[in-house]
C-alpha cells in the first residue's frame, strides 16, 4: 500500500560525513551545515497554507461540532478525492487553503458546517522524483517527499559547488523555465508566501555565478557575495551584516576591473542606493581614526584617573572637583598641567591648588583647553615605604611593613612563629641602615647587629622581646644542624617484606636496607637487580617528569612507588607556581653486582642510598630473548639460557641466524639489570658478548 512505501523512508536525514571545501560565496555553504530541514520521512508531515495537492496525497479530514465527521482520504491519479456519503471532489493542485474552503462549501450540502467546525490535515505527503543538476555537489535525480520546498531539496545534492549561484536557481517543468529561487531573499527577507513546492519530474538547475562581489573592513561579515543586476552598494553591505560601530560610513571605496586596470572610486553614502554593483568588484568599508578627541586627562594618585569630556570655558577647579581629586589627602602646594600647543610642542604649567581652593578667582584657577593633562599629587606620595625581611625557619618568611618601636618578637609571631627545625639554633640580625628617628634619616651600614639563642621548645629570651628593629633589617631564623628530613627509599620485588624504608644513617648502603628488609627471597634474581635514581637536570618549565619504561611499569603495581611518584609530581605542580624554571627530575639506572654488595660491606657495589632511590629485585629470569633482523619470519625468538654461551650461539641455533644485510659486530646484549654489551670487533673475527637468564639479544 502508499502507506507501507512511505515507511520504507528514514525519519531522520542519514548525517553526510564527506568533507567539502569552504564556500567561495556567501550562502553556498547553509545546505551542508544543517540550517534547513529535510523531510526525509513522508508520514505526519504538516503541510502549510501554500502547499499544491497532487495526486498520490493522503488528505485527512475531521469534521465536529453539531455534526461530526472524520476520514483519510487518497488523492488518485486523476486528481480526486471520494468521500463517503458525497460523489468524487477534484482537489489535484489546489492549495491547502483554497481546499479547504472548497471542502467546506461541499460538505455543506449534507452536513451543517454553520454549526460545526471543519479541519484538513496531510496524513501522507506523495513522493516525486526531482533532478537537480548543474553546479551542485552531487548532481542528479532525487525520490523525496512532496512536502520538501525546492530549498529543501538542494540539500539532498549538497547545494551549489563553488562555482554555482545563490541568487538565480532555476525550477524547470517541460522544458520551461516556472520559477527562480533566490537564497539571500530567504535568508534576509524569508516568508512562507515564497516556499516554491515541485512536481514529479521537475528540474532545479544552479547554473554558475555570474555577478561577484568581495566586501572587506568594517563590515560585520566580510565575505564574497553574489549581486543580482542591478544590485547597489548599499544592498551588498546590508547582505554583509552592514556596518560595524566603528566603520567611517560617509564614504565606501569601491575598486572596479576597467580597461585591464583596477580603479578606486569613491561612493558616498547618499549615492550608495543608486550606484550598482559590477561583476568583480569590491567594495572596502574603512574604520574611522583611534584617536580621541573632546577630552582633558586626568592622572595622579588622587581621585579617579581617566579621560574626562572637555568642556569648554571650565575652570581647573571645576575639572578636579569633577574627578574627586580634592580631599584631606590631596597635595595642596602643586598640581601640573601638561599643555599640548599648536606646534606640538608641549608646556608645563604649575598651579597652586591650595590658592585655588581658597579663592576660585585666583589667577592659578586656569581655563581648561583640550587635550590637557592635569596630575594631581597626594601627600602619601612622598612617604617612604620601611620594611623588614624574615628568612629561614620560620612558617611564613617574607617582608612585613616596619614601625618604629617594632621588635624582634613583634616580626617573629608575624612570620608565623618558628618551626621545629630552628630548635636549638639561632636568629641572627642583620642590618643595612641605621635609622634616626629624630631627624627621618637612614645612614648606610652593614653589620650583624644581633644573635640571640633558640633554647628548647623554640622558647626565646626576654631579648628577642627587647630588642628594637630598624628599617630594611633582615631577620636569618638558622635551622638546627644536626636536624634532617627523614630520607626515604622503595625496595620492590623479591625480598621477605618490601616497601618504603627509611634510612637509618646518611651513609646506609644497600646490604643494610636488604638485611632490613628479610633478606632476599630463593626467587631473587640477583644479576637482574636495578636501582633507579633520581638527578636534577635545568628545563624550561612545564618539562614533564622523565620516568624509564621499567620504574613506570613497577609503579603502576607498587602502591608505595605510586604514591612517592605521585608526590613528585605534586611537589613540582607547587613549584611550577612560584618560578619560571625549576629542576627537572629525571630518573638513570644505576648498574651495580647485588651479589658483592652482599658479600662484603666495604664493596664498591654496596652503594649508600639517596632520598628517592627505588631497587627492584626481580625473579629469576630462566629465558632468553632474540630480536632484530633474523632470517627467522616473525623477527623474534625465544630461548633458554645456556651456561657461558655468547650471542651468536643462540642467533643461530635458535633465530635461524643472522641475514644477509646484518653482521655480527652490530649484535649487542642487554642484560636483565640494563646493563648493555656489544660485540667485540677484532678485524679478522668477530667475539658477541656472553649471555645471562634474562637477557635481550639485539641483532
Amino acid at each position: 500500500s502508499l502507506s507501507m512505501f512511505y515507511e520504507s523512508f528514514g525519519d531522520t536525514l542519514v548525517t553526510d560525513t564527506a568533507t567539502y571545501p569552504k564556500a567561495r560565496i556567501y550562502g553556498q555553504d547553509i545546505f551542508r551545515n544543517n540550517e534547513l530541514s529535510f523531510y526525509q520521512k513522508a508520514l505526519d508531515a504538516k503541510a502549510p497554507e501554500n502547499y499544491k495537492v497532487g495526486s498520490g496525497d493522503e488528505i485527512s479530514i475531521s469534521v465536529w461540532g453539531y455534526n461530526e465527521f472524520s476520514e483519510t482520504l487518497l488523492v488518485d491519479a486523476n486528481g480526486y478525492i471520494t468521500p463517503s456519503s458525497y460523489g468524487r471532489i477534484y482537489v489535484k493542485g489546489l492549495t491547502f487553503e483554497k481546499m479547504r474552503s472548497l471542502l467546506k462549501s461541499k460538505f455543506s450540502g449534507f452536513l451543517d458546517m454553520q454549526n460545526s467546525e471543519i479541519d484538513v490535515t496531510l496524513a501522507y505527503s506523495r513522493v516525486i522524483t526531482v533532478n537537480i543538476v548543474g553546479e551542485v555537489y552531487h548532481p542528479g535525480s532525487y525520490s523525496i517527499p512532496a512536502i520538501n520546498t525546492a530549498f529543501n531539496a538542494l540539500i539532498a545534492a549538497k547545494g551549489p559547488n563553488q562555482l554555482g549561484t545563490v541568487r538565480n536557481i532555476y525550477l524547470k517543468r517541460d522544458g520551461k523555465t516556472v520559477d527562480s529561487l533566490d537564497i539571500y531573499q530567504f535568508l534576509f527577507n524569508p516568508t512562507r508566501s515564497q516556499d516554491i513546492y515541485m512536481q514529479d519530474g521537475d528540474y532545479l538547475f544552479v547554473p554558475p555565478a555570474k555577478h561577484i562581489v568581495e566586501v572587506g573592513g568594517a563590515v560585520n561579515r566580510p565575505y564574497t557575495y553574489e549581486a543580482k543586476t542591478g544590485e547597489s552598494v548599499a544592498s551588498i553591505i546590508k547582505y554583509a551584516g552592514g556596518f560595524t560601530t566603528n566603520a567611517f560610513t560617509d564614504v565606501v571605496t569601491l575598486k572596479r576591473i576597467e580597461y585591464n586596470s583596477i580603479r578606486v572610486n569613491d561612493v558616498h553614502k547618499d549615492h550608495a542606493n543608486s550606484i550598482a554593483v559590477q561583476n568583480g568588484d569590491e567594495i572596502v568599508v574603512n574604520t574611522i581614526s583611534n584617536k580621541l578627541s573632546n577630552l582633558v586627562s586626568v592622572k595622579g594618585s588622587i581621585g579617579v584617573e581617566g579621560d574626562y569630556e572637555f568642556i569648554k570655558g571650565e575652570k581647573l577647579l571645576s575639572l578636579l572637583k569633577r574627578a574627586k581629586c580634592i580631599d584631606d589627602k590631596t597635595f595642596l602646594d602643586k598640581v601640573y598641567v601638561i599643555r599640548l600647543n599648536e606646534d606640538r610642542t608641549k608646556t608645563h604649567i604649575a598651579v597652586n591648588l591650595g590658592a585655588i581652593i581658597k579663592d576660585s578667582n585666583h589667577e592659578d584657577n586656569i581655563w581648561v583647553q583640550e587635550y590637557d593633562i592635569v596630575r594631581v599629587l597626594s601627600i602619601d606620595d612622598f612617604d617612604d615605604e620601611f620594611s623588614v625581611s624574615v628568612l629561614g625557619a620560620v612558617r611564613g618568611a617574607g617582608d612585613f611593613d616596619f614601625g618604629v618601636g617594632m621588635t624582634l618578637q613583634d616580626v617573629l609571631l608575624q612570620a608565623g612563629g618558628l618551626t621545629q627545625q630552628a630548635e636549638g639554633s639561632k636568629i641572627e640580625v642583620s642590618r643595612i641602615m641605621d635609622y634616626d628617628i629624630s631627624s627621618n634619616k637612614l645612614k648606610p651600614i652593614r653589620a650583624v647587629v644581633k644573635n640571640i639563642k633558640i633554647g628548647e621548645d623554640l622558647m626565646l629570651s626576654s631579648e628577642a622581646q627587647e630588642f628594637t628593629l630598624q628599617p630594611f633589617d633582615q631577620i636569618f631564623v638558622r635551622e638546627n644542624p644536626d636536624y634532617e628530613e627523614p630520607v626515604n627509599i622503595v625496595l620492590s620485588g623479591e625480598v621477605k617484606y618490601p616497601g618504603t624504608y627509611s634510612l637509618l644513617s646518611k651513609n646506609e648502603k644497600i646490604a643494610s636496607v636488604i638485611q632490613r628488609a628479610g633478606g632476599l627471597t630463593t626467587y631473587a634474581y640477583m644479576d637482574g637487580v636495578k636501582m633507579f635514581r633520581k638527578f636534577e637536570v635545568e628545563q624550561i618549565k612545564d618539562n614533564p617528569l622523565t620516568i624509564p619504561n621499567d620504574l613506570l611499569d613497577s609503579i603502576l603495581i607498587n602502591p608505595e612507588l605510586s604514591n612517592i611518584y605521585n608526590k613528585e609530581l605534586l611537589n613540582r605542580e607547587q613549584l611550577k607556581a612560584k618560578v619560571l624554571t625549576y629542576d627537572s627530575l629525571m630518573y638513570n639506572v644505576v648498574y651495580f653486582d647485588l651479589q658483592k654488595a652482599m658479600s662484603k660491606n666495604r664493596s664498591k657495589h654496596n652503594l649508600v642510598l639517596l632520598e628517592g632511590d627505588s631497587v627492584i629485585i626481580p625473579k629469576l629470569l630462566d629465558v632468553v630473548h632474540i630480536s632484530g633482523d633474523l632470517k627467522n619470519i616473525s623477527g623474534s625468538s625465544i630461548s633458554a639460557p645456556f651456561f657461558g654461551k655468547r650471542a651468536d650461539y643462540y642467533v643461530r641455533n635458535f633465530a635461524g641466524g643472522y641475514s644477509e644485510d646484518n653482521k655480527k659486530s652490530n649484535t649487542l646484549v642487554i642484560y636483565a639489570n640494563g646493563a648493555v654489551k656489544k660485540s667485540l670487533n677484532l678485524g679478522l673475527f668477530t667475539i658477541s658478548p656472553k649471555v645471562k637468564p634474562g637477557s635481550i639479544i639485539k641483532v
